[in-house]
């Protein structure tokens, strides 16, 4: 679950790059192409839907994730899109959805495919025997209609450790038991939580519908990939030891969520060097 949940994060800093990555001059000798069927209307704030391939899946730095260059056309119900590709596996692909208007991050795969038995993303081989590879992508637009929000506060007891890299709230379909369902199961994610704060707003638009979990998460500078830690879960008010879930109305904001983050008890759970 750790090393998925970093995924959210290393696909946060990627699109602040803009995901765009210098192969070098030399053509690649491989292909992907993708004919793509969209569903329903994109957003009004849709800026555009790239196509994106992942050697390995959540990837562990820049370099290794391939995007299209431009945005698929918006306005047509099929297109077929593709990318030059270096020989070797891929262990995910599909299509990244940005907004005029927020930051994108994990939460704003558009479409991905993933087995049906194992859950773990589909993914391909590019060689010298089979140079090209087609695929097809089902992207429905209503994944992408963020028509309702949860708002709360997350409050700090003690102070942040120094070597804080990333503090993020995120919400779920419900709590995630295994890997992948820290992707399938994202409904939203706010990275913005400044350290040092005593408490910080939090606004997470989502998709109308059920809520089944609510959670800080907390990554420290140069720590192992797998270290991701959860430091505060937000409780259910009138049901005492309970998760907070709810159903999100369309078109309406759920307020009123707290989440509380006493440093000291996280404590014990941070890495060696900050005890």
């Amino acid at each position: 679950m750790k090393r998925c949940f970093l995924g959210i994060i290393i696909f946060f800093i990627l699109s602040q790059s803009a995901c765009e990555v210098d192969h070098g001059l030399a053509p690649v000798p491989g292909r992907l192409r993708a004919q793509v069927a969209f569903r329903g209307n994109p957003p009004e704030d849709t800026q555009g839907v790239y196509l994106i391939v992942a050697p390995e899946f959540p990837p562990h730095a820049i370099n290794e994730l391939f995007q299209s260059p431009n945005s698929l056309p918006l306005n047509q119900d099929t297109v077929w899109t593709e990318i030059d590709l270096p020989y070797g596996h891929y262990e995910a692909y599909g299509l990244w959805w940005y907004s005029k208007d927020t930051r994108s991050n994990l939460a704003d795969i558009l479409a991905m495919p993933f087995d049906g038995m194992t859950f773990e993303p589909l993914g391909f081989t590019i060689s010298k025997e089979e140079p090209f590879v087609e695929r097809h992508l089902n992207a429905n637009w209503e994944n992408m209609n963020r028509d309702a929000a949860i708002r709360g506060t997350v409050y700090f007891e003690g102070e942040f450790p120094e070597n804080t890299a990333v503090t993020a709230v995120a919400a779920f379909n419900q709590k995630p038991l295994s890997v992948v369902f820290y992707l399938v199961w994202l409904k939203s994610i706010d990275m913005t939580v400044e350290k040092g704060v005593k408490q910080h707003n939090f606004i997470l638009p989502i998709k109308s519908g059920y809520v089944g979990y609510i959670a800080i998460f907390w990554l420290a500078e140069n720590a192992p990939l797998y270290d991701v830690q959860i430091i505060g879960e937000a409780m259910d008010p009138d049901r005492p030891g309970e998760l907070w879930k709810k159903a999100v109305k369309p078109d309406s904001t759920l307020s009123g969520v707290e989440i509380f983050v006493d440093w000291e008890q996280v404590k014990p759970a941070l890495p060696e060097e900050m005890l």
